[in-house]
């Protein structure tokens, strides 16, 4: 499902029916549209009922000192929610997997009432041993309508659409803003690979280090938030498997990786002492945000990263 509330009788359906984007909930109200006893979900971050067709996560951002190491936050835009799952049970993760539907409740502080913020969609994740919580990046689609509406915007949340605007107009817009975009990044970085020094910039690519998706209207364009990349690079760096250090531009590899990964980076000239030509003003606060929330991540898409390499090489 991963959002779609397909089931017209299911819980995820009556959540999403039932329930006002941005309006406050307490447990008792949402048990009762689960139709389950309100202790069943007062004591717990993830509640995922027998036979439910989605799971719901319970989000507390400023916990009671010492009570839990859970780091959960929104980030710019505030349609993204940084969520730390549980450390033993993975009821989040089972639940991703089988394509089940989350819905967020999300809170300030213990003792006050949820607000629901809709469905969640996983675009990241970065599962960890039992005993250290998983993390995820959670797109919230149901709430970055609802921000639109209260903006008076479109409600189509790529911001790519202007009102008054016809297709045509938009796509010519979208168009002259890519390039435009293209233009100042290959000026920033002197039309080289900010890695290899290649200048064939019809061989670059402009790559945005902190993700579009997950952009301001403003960060999108921003040329410090990009790097100039040979292809390898880019896409590796674009699926989190390397990083570059904010502070002096050294590159970032896994720690832990099959010997046949790491045969593989190297021949694909990949190694630990690649470094960024230089860092312009600017550009560090990206790359700290992909290091933190990009490097090391899983997309929400199938992906493994031995396979993405061996896959890179077939090309060379």
């Amino acid at each position: 499902m991963n959002g779609m509330a397909e089931k017209q009788n299911g819980d995820s359906f009556r959540l999403k029916d039932t329930l006002k984007i941005g309006k406050q909930y307490s447990t008792d109200d949402i048990a009762r549209i689960l139709q389950k006893h309100p202790n069943a979900l007062s004591q717990t971050g993830v509640f995922h009922g027998a036979g439910s067709d989605c799971f719901v996560i319970f989000v507390t951002l400023n916990k009671e000192k010492d009570k839990t190491p859970y780091q959960d936050h929104f980030f710019e835009p505030s349609s993204l929610l940084f969520w730390e799952g549980q450390t033993k049970m993975r009821i989040a993760e089972d639940s991703f997997d089988k394509g089940y539907d989350c819905h967020a409740f999300v809170r300030e502080f213990s003792r006050m009432p949820y607000t629901y913020y809709g469905r969640a969609v996983p675009i990241r994740q970065h599962r960890n041993n039992p005993g250290i919580p998983s993390q995820f990046v959670l797109y919230l689609p149901d709430y970055d309508d609802y921000k639109h509406v209260l903006l008076g915007a479109s409600v189509n949340t790529t911001e790519e659409y202007f009102a008054g605007a016809t297709e045509k107009q938009t796509i010519q817009t979208v168009r002259t803003k890519q390039a435009d975009y293209r233009k100042n990044v290959i000026a920033l970085w002197h039309g080289q690979c900010a890695v290899t020094g290649v200048d064939e910039t019809s061989w670059l690519i402009a790559s945005h280090i902190k993700p579009w998706r997950e952009s301001t209207s403003q960060e999108r364009t921003d040329p410090k938030n990009s790097l100039l990349l040979s292809p390898n690079y880019d896409k590796l760096f674009d699926r989190g498997v390397i990083s570059f250090n904010p502070s002096n531009g050294k590159i970032i590899l896994p720690e832990s990786m099959s010997h046949i990964f790491w045969r593989n980076l190297d021949r694909l000239g990949i190694d630990d002492e690649k470094t960024l030509a230089f860092i312009p003003d600017g550009t560090e606060k990206y790359l700290e945000y992909h290091k933190e929330l990009v490097f090391g991540f899983t997309p929400s898409a199938d992906f493994d990263a031995d396979e993405l390499v061996a896959e890179m090489l077939q090309s060379v």
